[in-house]
Parts: structure tokens; sequence; C-alpha cells
């Protein structure tokens, strides 16, 4: 099946189908219903033609839109809690525009008691919570990104100003890595599963179970200190609004993947399974096994591989949710669950690896076919005690599974012409349960206690990757590659980490806008790692090799049973360690006016830190060593913002924040995550780093929406942890020291403007420069650099229209564009320069349509320029830059349906 992708004739034609889907368009009025004084959108404000029944209600921004004909009425306004409007005399001829800005009612609030909070989903909403944020903010809602097409959380927050996300899912924010960042759960902290990210990866989290995301870039003193590049804080949906009952269902697929072939390596069942071993043979002597293994096949896989026709990609979501009234009180319970598959085919791509002189150590091409099942599951219990009081408790989990075959053919570095059949099976997994609540008491409700606990569990499993070698000889027939046992072989990875949080809040308000707090947070993180590899040697084995992916002739349990192929099994202490970190932190932190235009948001923290890695060094015994990382520390921080106008502000932040080593940097032992991957040795003199954040931003919010962001920031670094490379034996060992100092500083842009009616822009632009200064010992070229994975410049733009057609339906058109600059990916050692990912434009397209309130539609293109990935090396002696990689990824698009009921 040949499919061309032209963006230009996809995008007419969904556009010209959905216009000739439209009636005509009605006389009507429309507009916005707001609170006079926040400018808030009253969802749910109820429009009325006096006299008559027909009426229109504010959707979640606040928006409405009544049909009807040419003539002149009587409006009335009716909102719970605010002083009804009624506006006489109102002309309608054509397409009439009417906002409504209403006035809390004092004497009728004191009789009603809110159950519900603040619906956060869209952008108005938000743009609103941004600006009256006491810290500078970003922030996107589910509506936004439903309309914009965007998938999951990662997806989410590359679009925000000054972030991107390198290979591996790790977040790039100004310039600093996955270690100067931190990411929340509802104001939680959440472990990782990846013992090579600080971060969760953030595309377990599909935008279906997202209520909104908010990213600030400047220190608050009632978060742990560990970050200096970004605070993520992901908030998963609430049952805030009406009943509902919602089912999704998409399909589509990559162009070019859906239909062709495709290869897969033989399987323990499906995704949802995850592939086992004995475990009888894990537990018993080497001897022991040396004999079981004979007598049992102790693994359910083979290394045949089977070949395929790649098939639609699939995914749906439920979901669920209802308030239910107990006495004075409210119940709100909803619940979601969403699953889907991918399928990943590149072709043709390749890598090397150079010398000093530019010449390849060893290249390969290969083939690699990925199939991907992402599973997530929202539960949300909510149980409010009117105004005074509210308990809520969540549920999330999430099981992000993919399995990926490749087939690589090329010269290694002693010359051997070598093909590959590799399999690598990685298993992400979350779970995490919360509590938290809110109280209100004393005159006026002068003081608030918040609180929060929460327990997750999150692993990495890498079951059963698999590797057979071959080599070819000079009639280019193949053989089993047999130059050391470590040619054919399994591996087994498994890492579990738990993490209790809690932490609780007292403010006290001496007046409506100034308040002191004082709290206090502990965190308790415990981590397991093991691996186990399997080695075939099968020397005594000399089969006639027709084909690669038919391997069950030979590599069996019957020539294991007759002693023609050993197995050994090896169980390395240093492939084994135990972790964990204890922090308790107390913070003291005020908001105050000293005049009516600025505020002044000023406080301090201070964190006793017992941070430790139980391990073995190369031949010592299991745990025999350990090391200890023991600090306590204080964290000011100041933050200002100056009022101009009603839309203009100016902001100020000035902060002192921590950067930890993780567990797998901190100790002197042999680390490798997977079989392959790079060789890894902590560093037992490894110290904290410290950094040193301003930040000075201006802003604008227009009342239609409009808004313009400026940001000015610099980060001074101080023993600043880098990432260094060594040679050993002609192997390169990667490791960590503490940096003398580094910095980052640069430019923010943001804007967002309605080019037309219904025709948005948005687009944010970041200028970066960032240098570390290394730290004597290391086998790399420069000792002066750029932040490993920083790309000196970013651009996202967007371009939606969203015209309404009645008080329902509506379309959705959005173009998004990214640009990623190019950026270090590897460093440079031994005189050679450093590998640097060249710069990658993205564009995607998304369009959607509400029929009515109970159906809707969606069509959506990603990669629409479907360029290649590059990285290119330069080789300092001769002048040159080299192709190093290179791989394309394809274009794909989804078709997708949704029903509310």
């Amino acid at each position: 099946m040949n499919m061309k992708l032209n963006s230009g004739k996809i995008f007419f034609l969904i556009l010209l189908l959905a216009i000739s889907a439209m009636p005509a368009m009605a006389d009507n009025i429309k507009g916005a219903v707001t609170d006079k004084q926040t400018k808030e959108p009253l969802t749910g404000a109820t429009i009325q033609i006096s006299g008559t029944s027909r009426g229109a209600v504010a959707d979640i921004d606040g928006n409405y839109i009544l049909e009807i004909p040419n003539g002149t009425y009587t409006l009335t306004v009716k909102y719970i809690g605010y002083k009804d409007i009624t506006r006489n005399a109102v002309k309608v001829n054509g397409e009439t525009l009417l906002d409504f800005e209403m006035d809390s009612d004092a004497q009728t609030l004191s009789e009603v008691q809110v159950t519900a909070k603040k619906n956060l989903e869209g952008e108005r909403a938000l743009q609103m919570e941004r600006q009256k944020a006491t810290l500078a903010i970003e922030n996107l809602g589910s509506k936004e990104m439903g309309i914009k097409g965007i998938g999951n959380v990662e997806e989410g927050v590359k679009k925000i100003t000054g972030i991107s996300i390198a290979n591996a899912g790790q977040l790039i924010v100004r310039g600093l890595g996955d270690r100067y960042s931190a990411t929340t759960l509802n104001g939680l902290p959440i472990a990782s599963p990846n013992p090579d990210n600080k971060l969760i990866p953030l595309d377990l989290f599909p935008s279906s179970t997202v209520q909104n995301i908010t990213v600030s870039k400047v220190y608050d003193a009632g978060s742990f200190a560990d970050y200096s590049g970004a605070h993520i804080d992901i908030n998963t949906k609430e049952n805030v609004t009406s009943d509902f009952f919602n089912l999704s269902f998409n399909t589509g697929g990559k162009f070019n993947t859906l239909g062709k072939e495709c290869y897969r390596m033989d399987r323990d069942g499906s995704l949802f399974n995850t592939p086992s071993i004995d475990r009888a043979a894990l537990d018993m002597s080497r001897t022991e096994f040396n004999e079981y293994v004979k007598t049992k096949n102790i693994f359910n896989t083979s290394f045949a591989v089977s070949k395929k026709t790649s098939l639609p990609e699939l995914g749906g979501n439920i979901g669920i949710g209802k308030n239910f009234g107990i006495g004075n009180q409210t119940l709100s319970v909803l619940a979601s669950i969403s699953a889907s598959n991918g399928h990943q085919t590149m072709n043709d791509a390749f890598y090397k690896t150079l010398e000093a002189s530019g010449n390849a150590l060893d290249s390969f091409g290969y083939d690699s076919y990925t199939d991907e099942l992402k599973l997530a599951a929202l539960g949300y219990l909510g149980y409010t005690l009117r105004k005074h009081d509210r308990i809520g408790y969540t549920f999330f989990y999430a099981r992000n599974a993919s399995d990926t075959y490749q087939r690589r053919e090329g010269k290694d570095s002693e010359g051997y012409e070598l093909t590959g059949s590799n399999n690598a099976t990685h298993i992400y997994t979350l779970w995490n349960h919360q509590l938290n609540g809110q109280h209100n008491f004393g005159g006026q409700e002068q003081w608030e206690l918040t609180w929060g606990a929460s327990y997750g569990k999150t692993s990495s499993e890498e079951p059963d990757r698999r590797q057979v070698m071959y080599i070819k000889n000079s009639q280019g027939g193949l053989s089993l590659f047999t130059l050391n046992q470590q040619e054919t072989a399994r591996y087994f990875g498994e890492l579990d980490e738990e993490e209790w949080n809690a932490g609780f809040g007292l403010k006290w308000k001496w007046n409506e806008r100034n308040f002191i707090k004082a709290g206090f947070n502990y965190k308790d993180k415990n981590r397991d790692y093991a691996g186990t590899r399997f080695y075939y040697d099968v020397r005594k084995l000399k089969p006639t090799i027709d084909n690669i992916y038919d391997t069950d002739g030979f590599l069996n349990q019957e020539n294991i049973a007759n002693g023609s192929i050993t197995v050994g099994r090896y169980m390395y202490p240093y492939e084994t360690y135990q972790a964990g970190n204890d922090i308790y932190a107390g913070y003291l932190l005020t908001d105050f006016y000293p005049t009516e235009s600025i505020l002044v948001n000023l406080g301090v923290r201070y964190e006793i830190s017992k941070q430790w890695v139980k391990y073995a060094t190369d031949g010592g015994e299991k745990y025999s060593k350990r090391r200890n990382l023991d600090k306590n520390d204080f964290f000011p921080t100041l933050n200002l913002k100056y009022a101009v106008n009603e839309e203009n502000s100016l902001r100020f932040s000035v902060s002192r924040t921590v950067t930890r080593p993780s567990f797998i940097e901190m100790a002197p032992f042999l680390y490798q995550e997977s079989y392959g991957s790079a060789q890894i040795r902590g560093n037992a003199e490894l110290e904290n780093g410290y950094n040193f954040n301003f930040d000075l931003r201006y802003e604008l919010f227009k009342k239609n929406g409009d808004m313009l962001s400026v940001t000015g920031y610099f980060k001074y670094l101080d023993k600043p942890i880098e990432r260094t490379q060594m040679l050993n034996g002609g192997s390169t060992i990667h490791s960590f020291n503490n940096a003398d100092n580094g910095m980052a500083g640069g430019v923010e842009v943001e804007i967002r403007k309605e080019l037309v009616r219904d025709l948005r822009l948005g687009a944010n632009v970041s200028y970066m420069y960032t240098n570390v200064k290394l730290p004597e010992s290391g086998a790399y070229t420069n000792k002066e650099r750029s932040l490993q994975g920083a790309s000196p410049i970013l651009v996202n733009a967007d371009l939606t229209y969203s015209p309404r057609f009645g008080e329902i339906r509506q379309l959705n058109l959005a173009l998004l564009y990214n640009l990623q600059g190019s950026r270090i990916h590897s460093v440079g050692i031994s005189g050679l320069g450093d590998v640097k990912q060249q710069a990658v434009h993205t564009l995607n397209f998304n369009a959607g349509y509400n029929f009515n309130k109970h159906f809707s539609m969606k069509f959506q293109v990603n990669d629409l320029l479907n360029r290649a990935v590059v990285f290119k090396q330069e080789v300092p002696k001769t002048g040159q830059t080299v192709e190093v990689e290179r791989y394309k990824k394809g274009a794909n698009f989804e078709i997708g349906a949704s029903y509310n009921f």
C-alpha cells in the first residue's frame, strides 16, 4: 500500500467537508458571562428571552450563543449567588455581540453554600488563574489539549515556553536537564520508574485523565527545593460540574507502517502480560542452576522471529461522573479508563561510532519494529462538607509497555561483518493513591488547614531482552558469532520504587489578601534494583543459517539438555542495589500587599535530607558497601508582583535551590541498566549542587483573552553535577563529577492573540545560552561547553479556528508547529567533537466537529513534514562534520469519535 501525505490537500479537504456539513448561520446574540470583579467565566449561567422558553446556557468558558430571528428583545441573565441582569430593547440584526458582567449578591451568598470547586479546564479560566497567581506560572487545560490534538502530558508540556523533550522522554527546561525539574500529581510528589531519569515519563498520563497542567519555573517555599528548571504539577480530573457518561473511540496508524510487513520476536502473550521466568531458577545456587536448566525450560519464549502485517491502531476511553447528595453534604464520584496501542516501523536507519581521525569504528544499518500498549485508569471520590470542609481521594494507575524487534547489519570495531537479531521489552507501571483535605474555620474563615498524603509504587521492568549475533563469511554465508559467550544472551532487569509523602499547611489570613502560612512535608523513597544475565555458549553448534528469523531448529531446549548449548546465569552483586531518601522539611511563607498594587511573597524552607545507597564494588559481596549523603539546608525565596494596572504587571523572583545526585550517581559501583546500554560508574565523592535563580517577567492580559509575556532569566549553578566519560580498556565508562560552575540565561516570549473572530494565534519563542566548566578528570574533548540537551532556540506556534454554529455545534481546526534547535546529544571524547542532534521541525494538524451536545468527531495528522532525525559529529583533526545517525519515525493519522450520554 503506497500512502503519500499532502498536507495542503488534507487541510483543504477537511475544511471543505466541515463547511459543507454546516447549516447557514442564523441571526444570533453571542457573548460571554463573567464575574465583574474577577473576570472569571460563570459556567452554567442562563440567558433567557423574557416571556418565552427560549434561552441558552454559558459553556465552560462562559461563552453562549442564542439563535433568534431579527427583532428587539428583553434578556434576563441569572446565576446562583449573583444579582440578576435584565437588559431591555436588545436589537438583533445578523450577529449581535453582547457580554454580561455579573455582580455577586452578598445576601444570596450568605444563604447559599457552594459545593463545587472551580473548573480549571478551559483556556480562559486558566488564563485568569495565571494572571491572579502569586508566582509566575504557565498552564494548559484539557479543553485546549483536545482542540489541539494533544494526547498526553508529555506532548502538552512540550508546547510550553522553554521546554523540550530529549531522547528517552527526558525533560529539558531552559537548557537544564532532567535532574533540575520536579513532577507532582495533584500537588504531591510522584516517583519515577526509570533509574536513569529523575522525572516520571510524562506520556504515562493520557489527556483523558488530566484536568490541567501547571508549570512554574520559579521556586515556591511550600514545595520541595530540588528544582531549578520547572515544577510540573499534573492535576487529574474531578467531577466538579454536571453528571456525565462519555465513550470515545479512535483508530489510525503511521503511513510508513500501516498495512506493511513487520517482524516480532516470540512473545509471551500480549503486551497486557509481562514476560516471566521460572523464579526457582533465580533462587538456587549456580551449580544447581547448571543442572536445573538442562531438565526444564525456564523461559516462556524463544529467539524465533515471525512476520506479520501491521494493523490499524486502536484506542478508546470510558468516563463517568456523578454527584450524590447526602444530607447537607455532596459526594462526587469520577472514573475513567483508557487504552490504546501503537505500531512503529523505522526502515533504513543507521548509526556509526567514529575514531579521532574520522574513520568509523563500527557502522550498522537497521530496521526496527515496535508495538506499544498504553493503559490508564483514574478514580476520584470527593466529599464536600459544604463550604467549610472538603476531603478527596484520588487513585491513578498507568502501564506503558513497548516491544521492539531490531535487525541490524554492519561492521564492528574489529572489522567483523555482523548481523544482529535483537528484541527488547520495556514496561513501566505506576500505582498512586492520594488523600487530601481542606478545612476553613474561625471567624470569617481566617484559618485554613490543608493536608495531603500519598503512596506511590512504580516499577521499570525489562523482562527478557534477547540477542543473537551472526557473522558473515567471505562468501556471504552466516554462522553464529562466538567471539565470546555474550553474543547470544538474555537479560532480565527489574526496578521497584516506593514513595510515601505527607504534608500539611496552616494559613492565617489577617485580611482578604494577606496571609501567613506555615507547613511541614515528609518524603520517604525506597528503591530496589536487580539484574540477571543469561549467556549462551553456542560454540559446539554448527547450524546452517538460511534464515536468521528461524532459530527453533538449533536454539532450543533439546540442545541445552544434551549439552550442545551451555546456559550460564550471572547475577553480579554490583548489578543489585538498594537506595533511599528521607526528607523532613518545614517552611514559613507570607503573601502581603504593602500597597494596593504590590504583592510580596516571601518564604524560607529548611530541609533535612538523608540519602543513601547500599551496593557492591567489583568482586565485592551484595550490599557490602553503603554511601550516605546527609545535608541540612535553608532555601529562601522572594517573589514580587507589581500590578501596573488591571491588565499589565511585572514579576520578579530570586531563590536558592538544590540539585541532588541520583541513587546510581552517588556510589562507585558499575551499573548497566540493560544489556548493550552504556556502563555507568558512580562517584563516592559526589555532592549536592546548588542553584541561584533570577527571573524578571512582564505580563499583559487583555479582557478579550489576548496576552503577552516576556521573561528574562539567569541561573548560576554552583558545583553542578555533570556526566563525564572515561576510557577503560578501550571501552567508554560514564561517570559523574561536580563541575566548578555553570550558568544558564535566556529570554522567553509568549503571545496569544485573536487575529479575527474565532481565529486565534498562540506562539512562544525561547532563546537561551548555557555554559558549564568541566572538572579536570575525564576523556572529553572540550573542557567548556553548552549544557547537554540544551537547544539555543525553541519555537512553538499554533493557529486555531473555532467558530460556533448555534448553541452547541462547533468546528475546531488547529495547526501546530514546533522547532527544537540543534543541541548536544552526547559529549565528545578522545579528540572527537560533540554529537549534535540537528534542528527538528514538526507540524501537526487537528480537526474536530461537535454535531450536537452528544456526538463529536475528530481527525488528526501528526508530523506532516515527515523529516528524518539526524545526528552529526565534529572531527577536529580533519575539520569535517560527519553524519553519525539517522532515522525517521514517519507521519501518522488518527480518526476518532466521542459520544456523551
